[in-house]
């Protein structure tokens, strides 16, 4: 994988701009197949050009998108935003008016898949739900190492650590904000143990508690995104039977 996990060379507000040599020297040693994870490639609403600008630079890629529970994905962004202190609305308020909505938009899972298949064929994509990569991780792995070309067989007791855990949020005040994202301390960040990281965590911030949706606001969500899930279902094949919608 890449030296920095989001690398977002593709998207031109980021780092498209420091060219493909600064790409290539994000992939070292010598190995068969590289890799990047980068979630602000599937915001087409935020970033433009991103699936026309790989297909020019990376045209032969292996696409992986993971997927999760979509309402259950807008909580998460929404909590995470809201920890990160980019976001001071209550989720209510956020979730107001649905069309063109950031959140409703990144849940929005084919509609952002069609932007890629405008350049990239349907082999070249995988979908794969989060639940079976948590439940089913063995099973998960063969197949993302099948689509990608390498050794399905391979396993490694590394593949059962969980990293990240998400456990309980704490929001970021506006001066742990600046100091935290300055490009040198971003830059440094990747490489602190979460065993250190967390304990500061612990002490400096405070909890912020996941929040509820009401059964009406779920049910405009549900109506909303049904469309794009069910083309969804229809592109996979896959029921995603533990979704609400």
């Amino acid at each position: 994988m890449s030296d920095i996990k989001e690398v977002d060379f593709f998207i031109k507000e980021n780092n498209f701009d420091k060219g493909v040599e600064w790409y290539q020297d994000r992939f070292r040693g010598d190995y068969k197949i590289f890799g990047e994870a980068s979630p602000n490639y599937s915001k087409a609403h935020y970033f433009a050009g991103v699936p026309q600008r790989m297909a020019e630079i990376v045209p032969e890629v292996k696409l992986i998108y993971l997927v999760r529970d979509p309402i259950e994905r807008i909580i998460s962004h929404y909590t995470h935003n809201y920890s990160e202190g980019r976001e001071h609305r209550p989720i209510e308020k956020v979730l107001q008016r649905l069309e063109d909505n950031h959140y409703v938009l990144c849940s929005k899972y084919y509609w952002q898949l069609e932007h890629y298949l405008q350049f990239f064929s349907k082999d070249q994509i995988l979908v794969i739900p989060s639940f079976q990569l948590m439940n089913e991780r063995r099973k998960a792995l063969q197949e993302v190492f099948d689509f990608i070309g390498v050794d399905s067989s391979f396993y490694t007791a590394e593949f059962e650590e969980q990293k990240h855990k998400s456990g309980q949020k704490r929001r970021k005040g506006r001066l742990s904000r600046l100091v935290l994202e300055s490009p040198v301390i971003k830059s440094l960040k990747g490489y602190i143990p979460d065993v250190f990281k967390d304990p500061i965590k612990r002490a400096t911030r405070p909890q912020v508690q996941k929040p509820e949706l009401s059964a009406s606001l779920r049910q405009r969500l549900t109506v909303c995104l049904a469309t794009d899930i069910e083309h969804l279902r229809s592109f996979t094949g896959l029921p995603f039977r533990q979704w609400e919608i």
